[in-house]
């Protein structure tokens, strides 16, 4: 083959290639056009234009008319394929016109591109109230996306709230808000917040949302904090908001009562004594045993699909420990004393693996996690974390499952919440004990077994007289102890056939397990609720 033909030939493929990418590149700009036209103010303002092709085809002759009989006839021509093609022609400047945020050379300024050396493609933008959601085309791993979410938030220049999958595993979808957006560094709770749902509880504000979780989907939570960061407030917040949701509550509280000081003994039980605490514990075994044989045979899943179906008022209960590891850490004590904290470990872990479904929820705070206290087997049950800063990756992670609390700004009440794979950024509610807490007159509800009376010391911790030391106001207490109510027990054996110790006895716990993590599998999902 001769020079001159390597050369027409070589300049052939050139134009193919200009003209292929032309084409490509038209065609991704209509199809972006096209990705635009999400609202219905939109269509309606692209309907029009689909006329003018309709009306050269029907009125060509009228249309060439019109045109002076001077003018050359390839214009004509030229006119009249623009209008044919004018649709497209308007898709394409549409889709072209989020070229301006020249998204690909901020991703350049970062380094941010996949392993075949190409930038996400920006395919689209719409707007959700504060939120601007970022729509782009890429083949970096969504994984990656979150590990750099700080240097796209540079180069962005925005917040990101959530990053997410779109429809396919290459649309990665941004949830952003302003950078001038900030989370506000103090909310004071007011009883506006509180749910009317029972058992639907709220911790704090984020950028976007009150977030807020649903105890009947994720039943027990964990709290850890710092000293200072308010771990303690969010605590005493979520137990307020249970008393006034009518829920019975325990709060274990092993430094002497300061963290629930005397104010909170007219809501319920300040156990100071592990004694106490162990008794408690094994109660609420009992209850929640009996209870998850009763929802079982009644074929309802949760304790307010109990009450609907019954129509019984069955109590909910919350157990607050402010210090996990006060109650649990093993380290340094006598053998003789190992074995009870080693029972109260292990109610407390069978709470929180069976309780799901009951409404027997657990509130634990701890301040410095650690793998003695806070066990895999407890850990692992508690879907609902929340952790302050932390100065050291670990104890992020083992809370977290992530390192992101050593990022956190260090404002007192600021939290990350996490639920399943998301971590939000919230402002916790500040709760002052002195002007929130009043007097309250909501009914409790009942319970399936018998409370034991409370107000009296251990036989370990009385004073060697040879019974146990009663505390003041004993009578008082006495009044405070709550029994099933007679009718509601005997309705109860009706229904079933069977007495309460004839559940125990032939309690299948694996079963119930079984069908637990069942439960639990179908229903944990992310709900932050509106704010």
């Amino acid at each position: 083959m001769s020079n001159g033909n390597q050369e027409i030939d070589n300049l052939i493929g050139s134009i193919l290639g200009l003209a292929g990418a032309f084409l490509k590149s038209l065609a991704k700009g209509i199809w972006r056009g096209l990705r635009k036209l999400n609202t219905l103010k939109k269509v309606l303002w692209f309907l029009p234009s689909l006329l003018l092709p309709v009306g050269a085809v029907l009125g060509k002759d009228i249309l060439f008319s019109l045109f002076p009989q001077e003018m050359p006839g390839y214009i004509r021509q030229i006119v009249y394929f623009s209008l044919l093609v004018f649709p497209l022609l308007l898709l394409w400047a549409l889709g072209q016109s989020g070229k301006r945020d020249n998204y690909e050379d901020r991703f350049a300024e970062i380094a941010f591109k996949g392993k075949d050396g190409k930038y996400p493609v920006f395919c689209g933008k719409s707007k959700e109230g504060r939120k601007i959601i970022l729509l782009f085309q890429s083949t970096i791993p969504l994984s990656d996306w979150k590990a750099s979410r700080e240097r796209l938030e540079t180069a962005l220049d925005c917040n990101i709230y959530k990053i997410e999958n779109g429809k396919n595993k290459r649309l990665v979808k941004l949830t952003t808000l302003p950078s001038d957006y900030q989370i506000p560094a103090m909310v004071e709770w007011k009883e506006e917040y509180l749910n009317n749902k029972r058992g639907v509880l709220s911790v704090g504000i984020s950028a976007i949302h009150k977030v807020q979780f649903d105890l009947n989907r994720v039943p027990h939570v964990l709290v850890a904090g710092e000293t200072g960061s308010g771990k303690s407030v969010i605590l005493r917040c979520l137990l307020w908001q249970m008393i006034l949701q009518g829920a019975r509550v325990y709060m274990i509280d092993f430094k002497g009562g300061v963290e629930f000081g005397k104010q909170y003994e007219k809501y319920g039980e300040v156990i100071t004594q592990r004694e106490r605490a162990l008794e408690v514990f094994e109660f609420l075994v009992k209850e929640n045993d009996y209870r998850l044989r009763i929802f079982r045979d009644l074929e309802v899943k949760n304790l307010d699909e109990y009450n609907r179906k019954t129509r019984q008022n069955l109590s909910r209960i919350g157990v607050f420990t402010d210090e996990l590891a006060e109650m649990l850490d093993k380290k340094g004590i006598a053998k003789e004393e190992k074995a009870l904290y080693e029972q109260i470990e292990g109610r407390l872990s069978t709470l929180a693996r069976l309780s799901r479904a009951t409404g027997i929820n657990l509130f634990m705070g701890v301040q410095r996690p650690d793998a003695n206290v806070l066990t895999g087997q407890i850990k692992n049950n508690i879907p609902v974390r929340i952790s302050g800063r932390f100065a050291d990756k670990t104890a992020s992670e083992i809370v977290l499952g992530n390192t992101d609390a050593v990022n956190l700004p260090d404002i007192k009440g600021r939290f990350l919440y996490k639920v399943g794979n998301e971590t939000i950024e919230f402002q916790s509610f500040f709760f002052d004990d002195e002007k929130m807490l009043r007097e309250v007159y909501i009914e409790q509800g009942d319970m399936l077994t018998e409370v034991p009376v409370y107000g009296y010391m251990s036989e370990k911790a009385n004073t060697g007289k040879g019974q146990p030391e009663r505390k003041a106001g004993e009578e008082a207490d006495k009044k405070r102890t709550f029994s099933p109510r007679k009718e509601k027990t005997q309705v109860i054996r009706e229904l079933q056939g069977n007495t309460q110790e004839d559940y125990l006895a032939d309690l299948d716990q694996k079963e119930l397990e079984a069908k637990i993590r069942q439960m639990d599998e179908e229903d944990l999902n992310l709900n932050f609720g509106d704010f």
